[in-house]
């Protein structure tokens, strides 16, 4: 009887933990989102993930994992210096609107090669 106890105790126990991280993972990505930012990663020339979706007023930050880039709007209205590898770049995008970028190294205009875009909403 006394085996059985410490069973059925260990396993809500495993339960209640399993729950608690789940809610507090569930928690962390609330607050990402509520943050206001959006994290773009630049690896093997390419930018990981191709597309982000934001708010108004709110940032992209591009972090160089390696190699040298840039970020570079389509329509010329911003550009970062060249990224070496550990540097970051950020641009806050306050009207919504679809905004395409390129590395000027290893990418174009259009979406061609080594691009991505921010989408930006109300």
């Amino acid at each position: 009887m006394r085996i059985k106890q410490t069973i059925i105790v260990s396993v809500i126990a495993v339960f209640i933990c399993a729950a608690a991280a789940l809610s507090q993972e569930k928690g962390m990505a609330s607050r990402e989102k509520a943050s206001g930012e959006a994290k773009v990663t630049i690896t093997n020339n390419k930018f990981e993930p191709k597309t982000v979706t934001i708010k108004a007023g709110s940032e992209v930050i591009w972090e160089n994992k390696e190699g040298t880039h840039t970020i570079t709007a389509d329509d010329g209205s911003w550009t970062s210096a060249a990224l070496t590898a550990g540097k970051t770049y950020t641009q806050k995008f306050d009207k919504p609107g679809k905004y395409p970028y390129y590395c000027s190294f290893h990418g174009g205009k259009g979406g061609h090669e080594m691009s991505g875009v921010v989408n930006v909403t109300r």
